[in-house]
């Protein structure tokens, strides 16, 4: 197994990958053969006792946050060679998606961006701020819910390390908010910020500030001002301007807030999701849905996830019920007002025969 960690009660499986704060191997829970993500923390992130401490005391207080897009953690805990976390399995990180399709369908990239946005939310309440919001700590379950990893481990590195004394905040520079670039104070509306720098990376297949080194990158977040989206996506550059806001007090600060911008936008993109039919086995077939951002060499069109599939069928279901529930209200009114009309003239013609 070489270097591969021993966790009691664990069985190591393989190497899933590596991050900037450990590795992430892939078990099974003996006695019940259950898959779960093992991350196990590098020694020289918690090489003091109050480190560990921290650490140990965060993570455990961070497996409490118990909400759908949250991760869910099984086990905290330490052994004489390691500090580790057991995790539920998860199959796919949006940066995997991405490598894959480099870019990524605008229904879908929203639908995202509200799931993410609701566990940010939901854990900002709870006292905690993620500080490094990015596609490899979007994951997604078998059945296609983003979930979002690691709270609590950057807090707790970051409030007893010696990164914060020196100048350096803790984070990933390309997603990184202006004020977490300057080692300033953060406050949720700091993941809100790396959430829309997601967001511009899904929709145009790029982050939005490229430099040739991270602190250059830092600093065009500090001073540059938000790009822009391709024309095609021009209509979503509000959303952007707001989630990416240089001044954190002009930034979405709720999620309500946030729903009622996604809402607009979301109807704003739904005319360009067009559907076709794919065969299925043997004589039933299913629908598709796709758009033109999503398009395979030739010109062909990539179908969309199963799981997509159906949030948007039922984000469309919803919409076409809408409107016949107004198309229905409409009838009547214009009936009562052919009525009144037509009983109106009746009434003066009848007048009339009485008159000399």
């Amino acid at each position: 197994m070489g270097d591969i960690p021993i966790i009691p009660g664990y069985t190591i499986k393989k190497l899933l990958g590596r991050g900037g704060m450990g590795s992430v191997y892939l078990g099974v829970k003996e006695n019940r053969s259950q898959l779960v993500a093992i991350k196990v923390l590098f020694h020289d992130r918690f090489n003091t006792p109050q480190l560990l401490k921290r650490f140990l005391k965060e993570a455990q207080i961070a497996s409490r946050l118990i909400h759908p897009n949250i991760v869910t953690v099984f086990e905290v805990g330490r052994t004489k060679s390691c500090h580790y976390m057991v995790m539920e399995y998860l199959p796919e990180s949006l940066r995997e998606r991405l490598r894959r399709n480099q870019r990524i369908r605008t229904s879908e990239a929203l639908f995202i961006v509200r799931q993410v946005a609701a566990a940010l939310f939901y854990a900002h309440r709870k006292g905690f701020i993620h500080r490094d919001i990015k596609p490899s700590n979007i994951m997604f379950q078998s059945d296609g819910t983003p979930v979002v990893l690691d709270f609590g481990i950057a807090r707790a590195i970051e409030s007893t390390s010696r990164l914060t004394r020196t100048g350096i905040s803790l984070g990933t520079p390309q997603y990184m908010s202006p004020e977490q670039c300057a080692s300033q104070k953060l406050d949720g509306r700091s993941d809100i910020y790396s959430l829309g720098v997601v967001l511009f990376e899904m929709l145009s297949g790029e982050v939005p500030y490229k430099a040739k080194s991270l602190a250059l990158a830092a600093l065009r977040h500090i001073y540059y001002p938000v790009p822009d989206l391709p024309s095609a996506l021009s209509r979503l550059q509000p959303l952007i301007d707001r989630m990416m806001a240089k001044d954190k007090n002009r930034r979405v600060r709720s999620e309500a807030e946030l729903n009622a911008l996604l809402k607009d936008h979301l109807r704003a993109v739904a005319p360009a999701a067009k559907f076709r039919d794919r065969p299925g086995r043997g004589k039933s077939k299913s629908r598709v849905m796709v758009d033109d951002q999503t398009r395979l060499p030739g010109g062909k069109r990539r179908p969309a996830p199963p799981t997509q599939q159906r949030s948007f069928r039922q984000w469309q279901k919803r919409r076409v019920k809408s409107k016949f529930y107004f198309l229905i209200v409409l009838t009547v009114i214009l009936v009562l007002l052919i009525y009144l009309v037509i009983k109106k003239f009746l009434a003066l013609d009848l007048i009339g025969d009485f008159l000399p």
